[in-house]
C-alpha cells in the first residue's frame, strides 16, 4: 500500500502541481506529494526493519487523511456535503492508523523472552 500510494501520490502531485483554481484545489496536489514521498521512505523503512518509519508513517498518515476530505470539498462545488468529506477522512485515517500500528509492530526490538520463544 505505501509502494502504491508512494509511487501515485508523487507521480499525480507533480503532473498536477499548480493546476487548481482556488487556494484548496492548489493543495490538494501538495497533499498527493507529500504523502507520495513519505510513503516510499515509510516502504523502504519498513524493508529495512528501521525504527524511524514509525515517524515517517505518521508523517504519511496526516496527508493521507486530510487529502481526501480536503478533495470532496475543493472540488465537490455547491453540491460537495460536509459528510462526505468526514467520510472520506475518515475512512483513509482508519487504514492510516493501521499502517502506523503495522510500522510500529513490524519495527520494535524483541525482548530475550520473545526470542528464545522464535528460536524454539
Amino acid at each position: 500500500m505505501l509502494v502504491v500510494t508512494g509511487g501515485l501520490g508523487i507521480f499525480n502531485g507533480l503532473n498536477e502541481w499548480g493546476e487548481g483554481e482556488t487556494t484548496a484545489q492548489r493543495l490538494v496536489p501538495i497533499g498527493v506529494f507529500l504523502y507520495g514521498v513519505f510513503g516510499l521512505i515509510t516502504a523502504y523503512g519498513l524493508l529495512r526493519r528501521r525504527r524511524w518509519s514509525v515517524k515517517t508513517s505518521i508523517a504519511w498518515a496526516v496527508p493521507v487523511t486530510y487529502v481526501p476530505g480536503l478533495a470532496v470539498m475543493a472540488y465537490g462545488g455547491e453540491d460537495a456535503i460536509l459528510g462526505s468529506a468526514v467520510a472520506a477522512s475518515a475512512g483513509s485515517l482508519l487504514i492510516a492508523v493501521g499502517v502506523v500500528w503495522t510500522a510500529n509492530v513490524m519495527t520494535r526490538e524483541q525482548t530475550a523472552t520473545q526470542q528464545e520463544g522464535a528460536l524454539r
